[in-house]
């Protein structure tokens, strides 16, 4: 998706208004996925269980997570202000959009090299096996209860969809 919305602020870059519609859909991934799914997966279940561990190395890399997580949700809010703007017909909002979009992007990609080396590679280790089934429980069960039957077929198919457009 990050490269999507990359190709997606490069045309708006190059004064192509993007589809609405494909930003309107992208926005609602973030939502859902990166935030109902993914966020709340570490925020309600791993970073505690962490915590629980004793993991103390890892808090000052959790709390900046968090922080994150709280900026990621301000961009989201901010592109979607933005695209209201270009319904209403506010053409300068398309550069600002992109301008947002690359942000956002360069936020998540930041996040994700930080957690995957600083966060998820040492609970892997160091979280002991009992933790870990509880967590993969845990987020089986966001996924049924808090994000929904069929949501992540849906995005799969919206992530083709627009790799098609955006990236070929």
């Amino acid at each position: 998706m990050l490269d999507i919305m990359d190709a997606m602020a490069a045309a708006a870059q190059r004064g192509e208004r993007p589809s609405i519609d494909d930003i309107l859909q992208t926005i609602e991934f973030l939502r859902v996925f990166v935030d109902k799914c993914h966020h709340t997966k570490e925020e309600q279940l791993l970073f505690p269980a962490i915590r629980t561990a004793g993991m103390l190395a890892v808090e000052e890399v959790i709390v900046s997570l968090l922080a994150d997580h709280a900026q990621g949700r301000g961009s989201v809010s901010r592109l979607a202000t933005l695209v209201q703007r270009l319904l209403d017909g506010d053409e300068s909002a398309n550069s600002a959009l992109a301008d947002a979009v690359s942000g956002y992007t360069r936020l998540l990609r930041e996040h994700i090299a930080r957690e995957e080396s600083d966060c998820f590679d040492v609970a892997d280790r160091e979280l002991p096996p009992n933790a870990q089934e509880e967590l993969v429980e845990g987020y089986e069960r966001i996924e049924r209860e808090v994000v929904g039957g069929g949501v992540h077929e849906s995005f799969h198919a919206l992530l083709d969809r627009l790799s098609e457009a955006y990236l070929s």
